[in-house]
């Protein structure tokens, strides 16, 4: 309706009192009719709006994007309507310093295992944990991987390790507390070993030149606790799999800052719905042909000038055909262990405050 008829339409009616009441019906109806077609237009510009660029950490390991568009020729990111900026220039050293980064604002999504999640949001921070990753089972690498130490070497026990050094890949993170929790169980604390920092890929050399006495990397396998096996001289220690500490569990989760969830949790929702759909695509690849995606996980290697001959160690297994959803017991337990430690006090932190399901694709509420 042009603007012209609108108002000629309006002058008659108000001419005519008997009309009075039916130019407020009509002015409400046009009303509607305006604000509607705005929100039409709204929607619509806001459907071809550029995707809201997520900043995420990038290294020369090959990503789960990358590993599906080699294996299938399916562009998951473009498909789910998902951008990226990678960030190169932000320090790596595991999960608490990619947390750290996530809180700084220098980066949009990280991920740790939990105690980091615990320490950080306990302390104040404003980050969310939304996706559940790695799971520890009794079978799978990421419950399977304990100490090791030198054929040779005198630590046959736990209470062996009284005294001695241990590698980890960064402090207050998993390897540091699930040491903590070994130790205790055996009668020993924390300040009864020395913890030394060492990158992953280090830390057999620092154990075969015995710098250090025992390597634990992260607790949860991985291709350099593989590697370190297949080239023999070395033992694991009983009872220190993560398996043996906490049993079966999501060990560790990927999410973003509180902020960020609020402006943007469309893109958030794409994102978390994206690594689903490409986590769950390299799981069935792998169990149909294993040797196929470490093929591909070699070449991306390449590609980024990372190194290729850790794909001989790449598993795809740390999911679980399961891919559970993240529980509250899954963050109460480390909450409990860190009450008991006097790192935090009661009531200080709920499960609710580091999670929520409420972005996971295959959440049922």
């Amino acid at each position: 309706m042009r603007k012209a008829t609108v108002f000629s339409f309006l002058i008659f009616l108000w001419k005519d009192s008997m009309n009075k009441t039916l130019i407020f019906i009509s002015v409400a109806v046009i009303t509607v009719i305006i604000a509607g077609t705005g929100w039409f237009v709204f929607n619509k510009t806001n459907q071809n709006a550029e995707p809201v660029a997520i900043r995420v950490l990038e290294s020369s390991v090959p990503t789960q994007w990358e590993l599906v568009k080699k294996l299938t020729g399916r562009d998951i990111l473009v498909e789910e309507g998902v951008k990226l900026k990678p960030i190169y220039n932000v320090q790596s050293g595991g999960g608490t310093v990619s947390l750290q980064a996530l809180l700084a604002n220098n980066v949009d999504t990280a991920g740790s295992a939990w105690p980091a999640w615990v320490n950080i949001i306990a302390h104040g921070g404003k980050i969310k944990a939304l996706l559940g990753t790695i799971v520890s089972t009794k079978e799978n690498k990421s419950g399977t991987s304990g100490l090791l130490v030198l054929e040779e070497s005198s630590i046959r026990t736990i209470k062996d390790l009284k005294g001695k050094k241990i590698a980890v890949n960064v402090l207050g993170a998993e390897a540091d507390y699930v040491i903590r929790q070994y130790l205790k169980k055996n009668g020993l604390s924390i300040s009864e070993v020395e913890l030394v920092v060492v990158p992953s890929e280090n830390q057999e050399q620092m154990l075969r030149s015995r710098q250090v006495d025992a390597v634990a990397w992260t607790t949860s396998g991985g291709p350099y606790f593989d590697k370190t096996v297949e080239n023999r001289g070395v033992r694991e220690i009983p009872g220190t799999r993560n398996y043996d500490v906490k049993g079966e569990t999501v060990l560790y989760g990927i999410g973003f800052r509180n902020d960020f969830i609020e402006k943007h949790p469309l893109a958030v929702r794409k994102y978390i719905r994206a690594y689903d759909i490409s986590r769950r695509i390299i799981y069935d690849e792998f169990k149909k042909n294993p040797d196929r995606v470490r093929k591909a996980y070699a070449d991306i290697s390449v590609e980024k000038g990372g190194n290729p001959r850790l794909a001989k160690y790449y598993e795809a297994s740390s999911w679980t055909p399961k891919f559970p959803l993240i529980v509250a017991e899954d963050l109460q337990w480390w909450i409990d262990r860190f009450i008991e430690d006097g790192l935090l006090k009661p009531g200080q932190i709920q499960p609710s405050d580091i999670y929520t399901n409420e972005f996971n694709p295959q959440y049922k509420k």
